[in-house]
């Protein structure tokens, strides 16, 4: 707020006219209409008077406060967007710096100041002055808000902003900086990091990078939330929903090249919630044929990259030998856990479970 808008909202609470308080003050009335317009300012020795006229303090009438709310950080973007689309690009631009002089050092204000006008740039056409010249103005935003103190969270956003706009502008040794700044386990900067490397033509690196990436995505992402999405619609008995999320599982498993019974997974978790004992030996039987003959990775598309030839010889070594460890823990937990207890007088899954068993030794 001004200190013209303070002086209204302050005289309304108080219910006074704009006549009682220049007659309180010794001054003429168009004086405060003035004030309140905005076209002038009370002189400072009249500050004290008109502060505890209106109940209030030298701070608030003058506007002074270092932080804004995240209400306030809100209307004042979108005060900024309906003037972009009433007067153009340099009067959103004008009253962005001006708000900005206002609370110079409000990160939190700073950057999504900075986060709409780029949002602006990215859907209008229409240019006073040259499109560089307004993204200089934003990036430079960004960089004020890394000198904020305050929240972390805000400063990693921008330096995740200035990061990709380094590597746009082929300035690696700045990209670097901010990559170098973000935490070491967040996805968007291994994102950037992948980017940075393709730029420098480090096409090896970036491809293990996002191999990684994307092993993790669906090992740890993908199938985990898959996997929670389909207990609750079991629980809203839901069973449409469910096979359909059980069946989206099985695709993504082998659409993305996951190892072993990958696919199973969530079409065995739904025939074992629905006790469905068919299904359920179908998919074990099919589970331990895929444990007892695991893929070679040799001959991955998506993950080719991670080993060299010969590394993935031994990577598929490996695989079969964590299959013949998983196996025979996969069957104890049948025999032993009471959700599979439907199953455990099936002569099937007993021939099955017990060929295991005497396999590996185990009981």
């Amino acid at each position: 707020m001004t200190i013209g808008e303070v002086i209204r909202e302050k005289r309304k609470e108080l219910e006074l006219t704009q006549e009682q308080v220049a007659q309180r003050l010794g001054i003429s009335a168009p004086a405060v209409n003035k004030w309140e317009r905005g076209s002038t300012y009370p002189d400072i020795t009249i500050l004290p008077a008109l502060a505890r006229l209106l109940n209030t303090d030298i701070n608030t009438l003058l506007c002074f406060q270092e932080e804004v709310s995240d209400e306030e950080a809100a209307r004042i973007c979108s005060e900024i967007v309906e003037i972009m689309e009433a007067d153009g690009a340099d009067a959103a631009f004008r009253a962005a710096e001006q708000k900005l002089r206002e609370y110079p050092n409000c990160g939190k204000l700073i950057y999504r100041v900075a986060v709409t006008m780029q949002g602006l740039t990215m859907i209008s056409g229409d240019w006073s002055i040259s499109e560089e010249t307004y993204r200089t103005k934003i990036y430079s935003w960004y960089e004020r808000v890394l000198e904020c103190i305050g929240d972390e969270r805000l400063k990693d956003s921008a330096a995740y902003m200035l990061a990709g706009n380094y590597i746009q502008n082929n300035e690696y040794e700045k990209a670097q900086e901010m990559l170098n700044s973000l935490p070491e386990q967040g996805t968007d900067k291994r994102m950037l990091k992948a980017r940075l490397l393709l730029k420098q033509e480090k096409n090896d690196e970036a491809a293990v990078l996002l191999e990684r990436m994307l092993m993790e995505l669906t090992s740890v992402g993908l199938y985990p939330i898959l996997s929670m999405l389909l207990e609750i619609a079991c629980r809203e008995d839901d069973l449409e929903r469910a096979e359909k999320i059980a069946s989206i599982g099985r695709q993504s498993a082998v659409l993305f090249e996951q190892w072993g019974y990958s696919p199973l997974i969530l079409p065995m978790e739904l025939a074992v919630k629905r006790k469905d004992a068919e299904k359920s030996i179908e998919y074990i039987r099919e589970m331990l044929k895929m444990l007892t003959e695991p893929p070679h990775m040799s001959q991955s598309v998506l993950f080719c990259h991670i080993y060299s030839r010969k590394e993935r010889a031994k990577y598929d070594q490996a695989l079969k030998a964590y299959a013949e460890k998983i196996l025979p823990a996969l069957v104890t937990e049948m025999k032993s856990n009471e959700e599979y207890s439907f199953l455990w007088e099936n002569e099937e899954f007993q021939r099955m479970t017990e060929k295991v068993s005497e396999h590996f030794g185990t009981q």
